[in-house]
């Protein structure tokens, strides 16, 4: 098995056009993104939203998830921070987490192989 980790970023949604850029023209080949709801303390207070089901505030975010080889994963933690950051409370988040296989479906490639 190889040294693989998960990243996952959650960002402002004006910033994920330039973080996927930065990512792909650093070598990530594919990655998944979502829209998603950011609840709590870290909420720009400028971009605070509130729910009329539940009245609780929340800021609309974009998610970033891929995986590669943890030998490439500070490098690409580095780059989602700077391409992400406008130094406003609410810019986002980072996540590192172990992954222990990956299998593509199509061809059944596993580990790094599959990444490719």
């Amino acid at each position: 098995m190889s040294n693989m980790v998960e990243i996952r970023a959650i960002v402002r949604p004006e910033m994920l056009d330039r973080v996927v850029r930065t990512l792909k023209e650093s070598g990530v080949p594919r990655l998944t993104i979502s829209r998603v709801h950011a609840i709590g303390a870290g909420v720009d207070p400028a971009s605070e939203r509130f729910s009329l089901d539940d009245g609780s505030a929340y800021a609309d975010k974009a998610e970033i998830q891929f995986i590669c080889g943890g030998e490439r994963c500070e490098m690409f933690t580095e780059l989602i921070a700077r391409a992400a950051r406008t130094g406003r409370q609410g810019d986002g988040i980072v996540s590192v987490r172990p992954v222990v296989n990956v299998t593509r479906i199509i061809n059944g490639a596993t580990g790094l192989e599959a990444l490719r």
